[in-house]
């Protein structure tokens, strides 16, 4: 459905009149459409699509989940379309991941007006001693925090907690949020989204349960990245990623050289790059080095089989280079 109105370029977006007319275009709009009770789905809001598989996974068929960024945009720098904030001025609830498109004024001024729920997923700095709690309610300044790595010239790897997504102990944590704010909002379907969520718990642990099995004889390697992404998963199974991408920069001369030095040394002869970002320094390390180029999604919405088939490339590649058929004592049994 086409919307009231046409939404500024955010290159443009640079004073606030401009912000106070979207949002008089959006709610003259919204007057026109029929309201949330007259629809049988509880309409949310997500930042990636990884979100929108756990989202769905909880919800069911009770919710509609509009994704602000599409897997093929760099999640880092994507501004947002006209598309979505007309469809994020209808949700209930928006679940946050920590990326810059979350503080865009236009983002920031609809979940204002529309006094829309904010939940966030995504792990914060603690500088005042106490845990993440209570964040289901949060008015939208505490909600939405200047994020500490809010530009894409930020070294975004080394930021801890930001692609928690890519772990099946965080994404629990994850489940376990979206169920409380669900049932917050849509009380009469609170055990439903109860049942649901004992029935993913039980999926991602024994998803972790197989990712450790199959990546134990790894623990301790070194894998290579382009885009410094895999930091929780690493974390997880005892691994160490190595980026190419440097503060969201390809590497000088002097780094290059020291990282075709360590990937001749390494036991995983790959280099994971992913369809968001151009890969030409990862491609010129993979031909003085010998290295295979793989492309993986870490933004893919199958978030669970992406997984399993970053642990396969991975224990594929060690295999060849020790020469083994099969290192692992004990296998899961997944190919």
């Amino acid at each position: 459905m086409a919307w009231c109105g046409h939404f500024p370029t955010l290159n443009g977006f640079g004073k606030w009149f401009a912000v106070l007319l979207i949002l008089g275009l959006i709610l003259g709009c919204g007057r026109n459409r029929p309201q949330e009770s007259e629809d049988d789905h509880l309409r949310v809001a997500v930042t990636i699509p990884p979100q929108k598989w756990i989202v769905e996974k909880i919800g069911g068929r009770r919710i509609m989940c509009h994704v602000l960024v599409p897997a093929q945009n760099d999640p880092h720098t994507f501004m947002g379309t006209d598309s979505d904030g007309a469809k994020l001025a209808r949700c209930r609830v928006f679940f946050t991941i920590g990326l810059p498109i979350e503080n865009a004024p236009w983002c920031q001024a609809i979940l204002r007006s529309r006094n829309i729920m904010v939940v966030a997923l995504e792990e914060k700095e603690n500088h005042d001693g106490g845990d993440e709690e209570g964040n289901h309610e949060h008015s939208h300044d505490e909600a939405l925090p200047g994020h500490h790595h809010a530009t894409a010239e930020e070294e975004h790897g080394h930021e801890h907690g930001l692609h928690t997504w890519l772990s099946p102990r965080r994404l629990i944590q994850h489940a376990e949020k979206v169920a409380e704010a669900l049932s917050q909002i849509d009380p009469s379907n609170a055990a439903l989204y109860q049942e649901n969520l004992a029935r993913t718990r039980a999926e991602l642990q024994e998803l972790d349960r197989e990712l450790s099995t199959q990546l134990e004889p790894l623990r301790g390697e070194t894998f290579f990245v382009f885009h410094p992404a895999w930091e929780c998963f690493a974390e997880d199974y005892g691994l160490f990623q190595q980026a190419v991408e440097v503060q969201g920069k390809d590497p000088s001369d002097r780094e290059m050289t020291d990282l075709q030095r360590k990937a001749r040394q390494s036991k995983l002869r790959v280099i994971l790059v992913q369809p968001q970002f151009s890969s030409q320094a990862a491609k010129a390390i993979a031909e003085v080095t010998g290295l295979q180029v793989i492309s993986v999604n870490p933004l893919a919405e199958d978030i669970p089989g992406e997984l399993r088939r970053v642990a396969d490339v991975l224990i594929s590649a060690y295999r060849e280079t020790i020469g083994e058929k099969d290192p692992q004592s004990n296998s899961s049994g997944q190919p």
